[in-house]
């Protein structure tokens, strides 16, 4: 993914091959995501930025389904936990890796960065951790267990 955020940064801001990296580098940290700083700076536009780096890595072949995951996630109770999504990449990414790993039919939504609405928030501002609460339904923070740093966020029912 490296490469195609610096590969972005080159073609569309004609930078060099360190340069593009210190950058890329310095949004991510700055940021929380590189596209961020892009289109705070350059005012790119986030879905064109999408579809040349995400969409674009070639992630067939790379992630396969994994049986042990999917057994993890079958044995959860999901009448005490709501199985949730919770991504920095759009919607189109984090759909695609969980339906390459064979898992995509056991979570009950996704909260994504939404590259298609201004301005987009993404983690770790605390603005998407709410949204993340809110669309999954969680009545506060203490109700959530964010697990992982990719793909696995669960509210809890207490009841």
């Amino acid at each position: 993914m490296s490469v195609l955020i610096n590969n972005y940064f080159e073609k569309h801001l004609s930078l060099s091959t360190d340069d593009a990296d210190f950058l890329h580098q310095k949004y991510y940290k700055d940021y929380g995501l590189a596209i961020s700083g892009l289109v705070e700076h350059y005012k790119v536009d986030p879905l064109e930025f999408n579809r040349e780096v995400d969409d674009a890595l070639p992630l067939d072949g790379l992630i396969t389904p994994n049986p042990d995951l999917r057994r993890l996630l079958e044995d959860i109770d999901t009448s005490k936990v709501k199985p949730w999504l919770f991504t920095n990449a759009y919607i189109t990414h984090g759909q695609r890796v969980v339906k390459l790993l064979g898992i995509e039919d056991l979570f009950e939504g996704i909260t994504f960065c939404d590259y298609g609405k201004m301005p987009f928030i993404c983690k770790p501002h605390p603005e998407m951790y709410e949204k993340a609460e809110r669309e999954a339904g969680a009545l506060s923070s203490q109700e959530c267990y964010f697990v992982g740093q990719l793909i696995i966020s669960f509210w809890h029912n207490p009841s």
